[in-house]
């Protein structure tokens, strides 16, 4: 095909007219840079810099009307070449690409199913088929692998599963472990996670205990102080006030244990003794 069918034309042209031009401009800034500027000159140089100013902004808007015109031009030739040259060649590349792509995606699936009969037959080897699966093996499919690259993949990552399982059955937790595992197929990580969760359990657990045993002490203590308000406290026959002070005198006989008891009790509910 020949290259040179697509040729700008105007450009050289273009280009003559700005280097001739170029020359007349060199002349004027070599003239103009030269000035000399102090008090006596300086209102003269600021004409000369706004006459350069003003040459340069006529050049610019001739330059601006000429890239329209260029542009325009550009944009009627840029649909002229999509309709005649570009959509056809998007065009071709898509329906090739559509039969390449249906061709390769029945072979890639065929690639898969044989790799999933494989992977099957050596997890059913194995025992695995109520925690693996072939959806589980991490494999890339392409069609640039070479199924005994792929079918090594397999073995190697049903192995190391089956490797993994006889480990959880020597585990305590085990049952509980291998819930874990199914889930990411990391044995050191789902073996921690049980242990800590057991061992969290087992500090809430602890701490339950505690709180339980305090209140039975001071379930206990109150108990006993009932027990010797009610046996030696005899109420007067008078009616007595709610919050009149009464004094009572008793002794308790006990273990050293229940006494601090009785006397932390004492003090819990603001009753003075001696």
């Amino acid at each position: 095909m020949n290259n040179e069918l697509i040729t700008l034309e105007q450009l050289p042209i273009i280009k003559y007219h700005l280097e001739q031009l170029s020359v007349e401009i060199k002349d004027k800034v070599a003239r103009a840079t030269s000035l000399v500027v102090n008090d006596d000159t300086v209102k003269d140089v600021k004409q000369v810099r706004a006459e350069l100013n003003k040459e340069f902004n006529e050049l610019e808007t001739q330059r601006k009307q000429v890239k329209s015109a260029i542009m325009s031009k550009y944009d009627e030739f840029e649909e002229i070449y999509k309709e005649n040259v570009s959509e056809l060649y998007k065009q071709a590349d898509a329906e090739l690409k559509e039969k390449i792509d249906n061709v390769e995606n029945q072979l890639k699936q065929e690639k898969e199913d044989e790799l999933r009969e494989f992977a099957n037959q050596y997890i059913e080897t194995y025992s695995l088929g109520d925690i693996l699966s072939f959806e589980d093996i991490p494999l890339n499919i392409t069609l640039s692998v070479s199924m005994k690259s792929l079918k090594e993949q397999i073995k190697t990552y049903v192995e190391d599963i089956s490797k993994d399982i006889d480990l959880i059955n020597l585990e305590e937790y085990k049952e509980e472990i291998l819930l874990e595992y199914k889930k990411t197929f990391d044995f050191a990580k789902s073996k921690l996670d049980v242990i800590t969760r057991h061992k969290q359990l087992e500090e809430l657990q602890q701490k339950q205990k505690e709180i339980i045993s305090k209140f039975d002490e001071e379930l206990k203590a109150s108990k006993i102080v009932e027990e010797i308000t009610v046996g030696e406290i005899t109420a007067p026959k008078e009616i007595i006030e709610d919050n009149e002070l009464l004094t009572a005198t008793f002794t308790i006989t006990t273990t050293k244990e229940n006494i601090i008891k009785v006397r932390e009790f004492l003090k819990k509910e603001g009753i003075e003794y001696d």
